[in-house]
């Protein structure tokens, strides 16, 4: 991004806020005890969920967990997930974030355009 008022990058700054603000409460999520057993969906929307769970296992999952959000997200990335990395990085995680947030704007753009032949 490249914007040459402050007026022009004060939004870009609210909406990245956000972004990061979801990405530190998913990463401390994946961290918790019950990371393993608590849904995504108790912390991010439905349709981050489903498009996620279609792209890593090849079809709708909603009962993916925190933990397997977390890793695939990272794996949207690049994270290899082998035993020897550590936990995903801020850079691997925006990086899976970007491709997501692409993906469920096609996903959306599928279900509108689907929605109005029927």
């Amino acid at each position: 991004m490249q914007f040459t008022t402050t007026a022009r990058l004060e939004p870009a700054i609210a909406l990245l806020s956000i972004v990061a603000l979801t990405l530190l409460n998913l990463r401390e999520a994946s961290r918790r005890p019950d990371a393993k057993t608590r849904r995504a969906a108790t912390i991010l929307a439905p349709d981050y969920v489903e498009v996620l769970s279609i792209w890593r296992y090849g079809k709708t999952r909603s009962d993916l967990t925190v933990h397997e959000f977390f890793f695939a997200l990272a794996r949207l990335g690049g994270h290899q997930n082998r035993k020897r990395d550590g936990h995903p990085g801020w850079l691997v995680l925006w990086r899976g974030w970007t491709k997501l947030q692409s993906m469920l704007d096609g996903y959306s753009a599928a279900k509108r355009k689907k929605c109005g032949k029927t």
